[in-house]
């Protein structure tokens, strides 16, 4: 009991008081209300679980619910829905389970299972909304208590382990899968539910997911056993790529079926098996496709799909090794390949004419599989480049030398490249042919001596052309590789200014009309060329004096020496059609200037009037009177020339061209200077092996021969062989610039 003032009355009035009394007793339940409560709750449940209405709205429920939770009775509603659920998820259950084991029942099990897993939801759901208060007040504040929605779950969990259902449905959605794998339609939307089931009732991971990949495994594993062991020829011409996996396949239509089969298993997770068995699943089929097959699949086909330029099955075979991590066993095969395909082109001697050609066209093949199949993969890259070094130096000095005369048939005139866009394309796809050649020092000789003639005969495309092929080399090999090329094109420079000063002082002294252009080589740049001993004629002869005398004035001290095998000329010869002018080279127009004042002259006059040796005289002659330009006629008529031959000036001559050029007779000439160049560098390499083990021993002063063998690699441009190394050792040993040791032959001393 209690009381409360209140401010009084006015002065002079009674104060009044309020009083409070306690009840005179408690109020209770009726004796029935928890029972009567428990009943109406319960028969509401059931009627949910029946879809059937409740007698009672959910409000109401919801109030009744509401007050057994306050007058704590909420461990009997847990119980008695406990019971309910348990109840009706195996009267449910029991019933489907209870179906005869048989295969025609099986699709009719599984939507029985599926139509009763989406009426329990959503019964659960309206039972849970019933009894939202208990949810949210007794089983929160009860420990080891679980949510309504967690126990109607563990109801249907607890049946299916406990009576093994769950096995048997595993074993029915599996079929499902394998019936669409096979081809067949299957109720997607059935199996994602069965699948969100086993998700929701925690059995996906323990249960469901071990045995479907296994079921997996063994699915693709019979699979490919049975296309693999039936693998056809890859032909040329890919056979039509039907995707039907029947019949017997070659390797490129295998791959599609493995892709399309992959792609059939990423969209079999994302419908309705769930991404967390995506990775798994595509493991298991490419470990059972590709992993488990690659060797086969390379040897069988690889060789035949990169001759045949298979870009995009290349790429699907790349791609699917890549996903199971055997590029090991792609790079091994791709390394064969190459290597195989190169070397029946360089060991071929009749493919010398075209095998820098052809060894463009393959690198160019090659290439593009690396980027459009194998997406430029870094260590595929490398294994291209290796493996193209390897087969090119197999044939040791050829490549070298083919690479050289390749360069020059782009860079003279004539060639068949229409522009300047074009040319430096191809020059810069050769010099890719060039970083994979070891003899550099066999191209150097063969460049040179090719761009000599090109520059000496005006034979270059361009200038510039000629230019930037050398800035090419030394951005390439240094300054040093070209330091002599650049050398011969000072000359060139440097010649045309002493002729044009020349040719201003002849202006001032008027001789006999000849038009005379000296070009002035340093011996140390140019190639080294023998003397003819030409007598040249009279002009000639007065021309070179003048010019030697003009050069000795400007230049002390230095030897000219004539060098007539090189020079051209331009005649101007009379006919009965009219002048024409020949071209020829300074040995052609001393022969055809026999001829100046006697029409007929016998072969050894002109041997004895030129001065020429035989060999050289015939080729000229045969040039002259066996060509297609025949200017000279011969008695008698003839291929061969002999030393009883006769020689007519022929008058008669017609040609539709005024400017004709006669080309020299080549007999066998680049076969001498070949071998010539080939000793010249192979003398360089021996000077160079010496200073390369001086250098070494000098150093070391004592060194084991494989450590000495090792350094002089290092340290040489060149391959060599070790029977030239050690012929190279015993000619020092000789010498006194190293000794073997005593007690070990494999270790030598340097002698100071």
């Amino acid at each position: 009991m209690w009381a409360s003032k209140r401010p009084g009355p006015p002065a002079g009035g009674h104060q009044k008081k309020l009083i409070i009394k306690g009840l005179r007793s408690v109020p209770t339940l009726p004796a029935t209300y928890k029972a009567d409560t428990l009943a109406r709750l319960q028969s509401a449940v059931q009627a949910i679980q029946t879809s059937q209405s409740t007698a009672q709205g959910f409000e109401e429920l919801y109030r009744d619910c509401e007050s057994l939770c306050l007058h704590k009775f909420g461990s009997d509603i847990y119980a008695m829905l406990q019971g309910e659920l348990d109840r009706h998820a195996q009267q449910q259950l029991q019933s489907i389970n209870a179906q005869p084991v048989d295969s025609s029942t099986d699709t009719a099990v599984l939507e029985q299972i599926q139509k009763f897993w989406t009426a329990y939801i959503q019964q659960l759901g309206m039972i849970k909304c019933v009894f939202l208060y208990l949810d949210r007040t007794y089983v929160l504040q009860t420990a080891n208590t679980a949510s309504l929605w967690s126990m109607g779950l563990s109801a249907v969990r607890r049946f299916l382990i406990d009576t093994d259902m769950k096995s048997r449905l595993i074993r029915l959605i599996i079929g499902e899968i394998t019936k669409e794998r096979n081809g067949k339609a299957v109720d997607r939307a059935m199996l994602l539910s069965l699948v969100n089931m086993f998700v929701e009732l925690g059995l996906y991971l323990p249960f469901f997911m071990p045995s479907f990949i296994e079921a997996t495994h063994e699915y693709y594993q019979r699979e490919s056993r049975r296309l693999v062991g039936s693998l056809v020829p890859t032909t040329v011409t890919p056979r039509a790529q039907t995707g039907s996996s029947s019949g017997p396949m070659d390797v490129p239509q295998y791959l599609v079926h493995v892709k399309r089969r992959l792609d059939e298993e990423s969209q079999r997770a994302s419908n309705y098996l769930g991404d967390g068995c995506k990775t798994s699943l595509l493991s298991t089929a490419q470990a059972e496709l590709v992993e488990k097959h690659t060797d086969r699949l390379l040897s069988f086909s690889f060789d035949a799909m990169a001759d045949a330029h298979m870009l995009a099955d290349l790429a699907n075979l790349f791609m699917l090794l890549d996903a199971v991590n055997r590029l090991d066993a792609l790079k091994k095969h791709w390394a064969s390949y190459i290597k195989k395909t190169g070397l029946r082109l360089v060991q071929a001697p009749e493919l010398n004419v075209t095998l820098v050609t052809e060894l463009l066209a393959l690198k160019q093949r090659l290439d593009i599989i690396l980027s459009k199949s194998f997406r430029n993969n870094a260590s595929l890259m490398y294994t291209l480049s290796e493996s193209f070094g390897e087969f090119i130096n197999t044939r040791r000095n050829k490549p070298a030398q083919l690479v050289a005369k390749f360069i020059d048939q782009c860079l003279r005139s004539g060639s068949k490249i229409s522009t300047d866009d074009d040319l430096d394309k191809l020059l810069d796809r050769v010099l890719v042919l060039f970083r994979f050649i070891q003899g550099k020092d066999i191209f150097e000789a063969y460049y040179k001596r090719d761009m000599a003639k090109r520059l000496l005969y005006n034979k270059s495309v361009s200038v510039d052309a000629e230019r930037m092929m050398l800035q090419r080399l030394k951005t390439e090999c240094g300054a040093g590789f070209t330091k002599q090329l650049e050398g011969m094109y000072r000359d060139m420079e440097i010649s045309d200014d002493i002729t044009a000063k020349f040719v201003d002082l002849q202006q001032a002294q008027p001789t006999e009309d000849i038009g005379f252009h000296a070009k002035v080589l340093t011996l140390a740049s140019w190639p080294t060329y023998e003397p003819l001993g030409l007598v040249v004629p009279r002009q000639v002869e007065q021309a070179q004096d003048s010019f030697f005398q003009f050069y000795g004035s400007k230049h002390k001290g230095r030897n000219l020496q004539w060098q007539h095998g090189l020079g051209t000329c331009i005649l101007t010869v009379n006919f009965d059609e009219g002048p024409k002018d020949l071209a020829l080279t300074v040995v052609q127009g001393t022969v055809m200037l026999q001829f100046t004042q006697n029409d007929e002259l016998t072969y050894t006059q002109i041997r004895n009037n030129t001065g020429l040796e035989d060999i050289e005289l015939q080729r000229i002659l045969q040039s002259l009177a066996c060509g297609k330009h025949r200017v000279l006629t011969k008695e008698p008529k003839g291929r061969d020339i002999a030393i009883t031959d006769k020689f007519v000036f022929n008058a008669q001559f017609k040609s539709p061209l005024v400017r004709i050029k006669i080309s020299q007779i080549l007999v066998k000439e680049d076969d001498k200077e070949d071998k010539d160049v080939e000793e010249h560098v192979q003398q360089d390499r021996m000077l160079n092996i010496d200073a390369a083990l001086i250098r070494i021993m000098k150093a070391r002063k004592t060194a084991e021969h494989s450590a000495l063998m090792t350094d002089l690699v290092n340290q040489l441009k060149f391959s060599t062989s070790s029977a030239e190394v050690k012929e190279r050792l015993d000619i020092l040993i000789e010498r006194d610039y190293m000794k073997r040791d005593e007690s070990d032959q494999a270790v030598y001393h340097y002698v100071a």
